[in-house]
């Protein structure tokens, strides 16, 4: 009985390591199972502030004292176009991001700023960057004439028609209606304005209907070189260049196929700097028998001057 000891311990040990693992299988099977979780990727989120590029007028025309914008803005928006506390106009951006406006001014004798603002459909108010300047004013040949368009009132028989310009903060103005005849011109090259401010910096602007590199000079002195973008525009914006006093500015365009070079030559004076103490309280235009300038009060501080030629401002 003895000599089969062994044997039957072995057995036993079987057995009992048999019920152990079978005890064990019947845990884990009534055990509550983990969910299995499936590794995500990470969602991509954009952490740059969201921008809404402002609405942005593209065109004007004038019939009569109504006036007629196209523009560009967000699809869907709301677009108020306002001067001061009054509302001139309200539109709709249509779904390919463009819109139209007419509005007609009380009067057409009078230098005012038009602002913009667009609702878009999320909710946000978006001021836009750019302004219309429009000034109606008599033109009269005199050596100069200055009027304040404060409290003004003018015939309506002195008028030709309005001077209208697009500007915004830190850029050239664009004249989008002169009210001589044309601009400064030969072949397609074109000055439209000169900007300065108290600061000394000075912006020189224009069109061109060729592609080349324009060369401006003062005193016959080389000051920049710009060249004609692919829009047909071309400008220079200059620091602290130019000193109080008049110059002889001469505008050269060096065409890419070897045309003729084109030079306009005219007069331009960078006037003493105004102060607030000066009470200029929103505009004042003064009329010389070649130009129209232009100062206004600017929106945190200081003063620009903008310079409009007539064709009789070239010198031949």
């Amino acid at each position: 009985m003895f000599k089969n000891r062994p044997l039957m311990m072995v057995v036993t040990g079987l057995v009992l390591a048999f019920i152990l693992w079978a005890l064990v299988l019947i845990t884990q099977s009534n055990s509550p199972q983990e969910p299995r979780i499936t590794p995500q990727k990470p969602l991509e989120t954009n952490k740059e502030e969201y921008r809404i590029t402002p609405a942005t007028i593209a065109s004007v025309s004038q019939t009569g004292i109504r006036y007629s914008l196209t523009g560009h803005g967000v699809a869907g928006s709301g677009l108020i176009v306002f001067q001061g506390g009054e509302t001139l106009g309200t539109t709709k951006i249509n779904a390919d991001g463009e819109w139209t406006l007419e509005f007609a001014l009380a009067t057409p004798f009078s230098a005012i700023e038009i602002h913009m603002r667009m609702a878009t459909p999320d909710g946000n108010r978006v001021q836009s960057d750019q302004s219309l300047l429009v000034i109606s004013a008599p033109f009269v040949p005199v050596a100069r004439k200055t009027i304040a368009f404060d409290d003004i009132e003018v015939p309506q028989t002195s008028v030709l028609k309005t001077l209208i310009l697009l500007s915004a903060p830190g850029a050239n103005s664009r004249v989008l209606q002169t009210p001589f005849h044309h601009l400064p011109q030969e072949n397609g090259f074109v000055i439209e304005a000169i900007d300065y401010d108290n600061s000394g910096g000075v912006i020189f602007s224009g069109q061109s209907s060729r592609q080349g590199q324009v060369r401006i000079y003062a005193n016959s002195a080389p000051i920049g070189v710009s060249r004609v973008d692919k829009t047909g525009r071309w400008s220079l914006i200059f620091g602290s260049i130019l000193p109080l006093g008049k110059y002889k500015i001469s505008i050269e365009l060096v065409s890419n196929n070897d045309q003729e070079t084109i030079r306009l030559e005219l007069p331009f004076e960078r006037q003493a700097p105004i102060l607030e103490a000066d009470n200029i309280r929103n505009m004042r235009v003064e009329y010389f028998d070649d130009h129209i300038q232009i100062v206004r009060k600017l929106y945190g501080g200081g003063y620009q001057f903008t310079v409009i030629y007539a064709p009789l401002a070239l010198d031949d």
